[in-house]
């Protein structure tokens, strides 16, 4: 296994409140100068605006008026509010570094005409993160293509940067470091933190030469409670999130690769594999036509349901297979046969 270290915690999460009118429209107007407009519906009597002038200060505010309900949303990353410098750092709450960012936001915000302390708002979000830094690039690209060709959850839809979004400077590239599926409550996003770094301008010498591979569970407030359990405040939220942020991506990584976390290898490495195991000759033919598959296909569910339809067997058998190239030691989402990279392990095996 490559060599490689992992930090957890939490990297940004939100508060939020309702304004009466009266607050709306008094922050909108000690926001004049700073307001982006980022949705707007004269119809719907819908408008929403972007507030990121304090995002150096890991600050970003959110107002919505929909027709007579108002809105205000506060995104935080608390290491950059307590002036922690390295981009790719994770937060690990205390009482204490919690007190301290409270103030400072609250301080930040004070002429703004915000009505209370973030403390006293809602948790809204919460994103869990665990940051792989390897020593080497192969690992990361390897590990981005196959959660690209991964199993798509339950209720689940994949998600990608667009360029009317504002989300990344170059979309296509982005893209193509990056992995994202999203429901009503919760997504999970991974994606190559140093190539976002560097397409930003933020990477730091300490990150020079080394690969930071970044898994994010973004919760909403149904799925916090789910994974978290009902908490008495913010604070303890955040304390519970950090401290099992590491389950959390497992439980996601553990349905994204149902039972297909076997060796990536070479594509022809794998076939060979599959022609040595003494498995009936039926069975072969369909592993071998399964590997196939995978390799052409965008993602698991794909090769899953051609291989089904191919042999006329149901999905039951179908999973038997995964588990059979399982046993076997064999990953079905292998790496190009043009690819330089030996064969890794899948990427569970760092969450044992």
């Amino acid at each position: 296994m490559n060599k490689f270290e992992i930090s957890t915690g939490v990297h940004t999460y939100s508060v939020g409140m309702p304004l009466t009118a009266k607050q709306y429209y008094q922050i909108q107007k000690s926001l004049s100068d700073h307001l982006r407009l980022t949705n707007s519906n004269f119809w719907a009597k819908k408008e929403q605006y972007t507030v990121d002038f304090l995002k150096e200060s890991g600050i970003v505010l959110y107002l919505s008026k929909i027709k007579r309900i108002y809105r205000i949303k506060v995104r935080l990353e608390p290491c950059r509010v307590l002036g922690n410098s390295d981009p790719a750092a994770l937060y690990q709450p205390s009482k204490k570094s919690y007190r301290e960012m409270i103030q400072q936001v609250d301080k930040l915000l004070q002429p703004y005409h915000i009505p209370c302390s973030i403390d006293e708002m809602k948790i809204s979000r919460i994103d869990l993160t665990c940051n792989l830094l390897f020593s080497q690039s192969d690992p990361v690209q390897i590990y981005i293509r196959s959660l690209q060709k991964a199993f798509v959850l339950p209720h689940y839809k994949r998600d990608y940067f667009r360029p009317d979004d504002g989300k990344a400077k170059n979309p296509q590239e982005a893209n193509r470091h990056s992995c994202k599926q999203k429901c009503r409550s919760a997504s999970f996003f991974s994606y190559d933190k140093t190539a976002q770094l560097q397409m930003i301008g933020r990477l730091t010498n300490e990150l020079i030469g080394k690969r930071v591979l970044r898994l994010e569970a973004e919760l909403k407030r149904e799925a916090m409670k789910k994974h978290l359990g009902k908490q008495p405040d913010n604070y303890h939220y955040l304390k519970a999130g950090a401290a099992q942020a590491q389950k959390v991506i497992k439980w996601y990584l553990k349905r994204l690769f149902k039972h297909a976390d076997g060796t990536h290898m070479c594509y022809c490495e794998a076939v060979e594999l599959v022609q040595q195991q003494t498995w009936k000759p039926k069975t072969r033919e369909r592993a071998l036509y399964l590997l196939r598959k995978v390799s052409d296909s965008q993602s698991l569910d794909a090769a899953l349901q051609k291989t089904m339809a191919h042999f006329g067997i149901k999905r039951d058998a179908a999973d038997r297979l995964l588990c059979k190239l399982r046993k076997a030691g064999i990953n079905p989402i292998t790496l190009p046969n043009s690819s330089h990279a030996q064969p890794i392990e899948s990427m569970l095996k760092y969450f044992k």
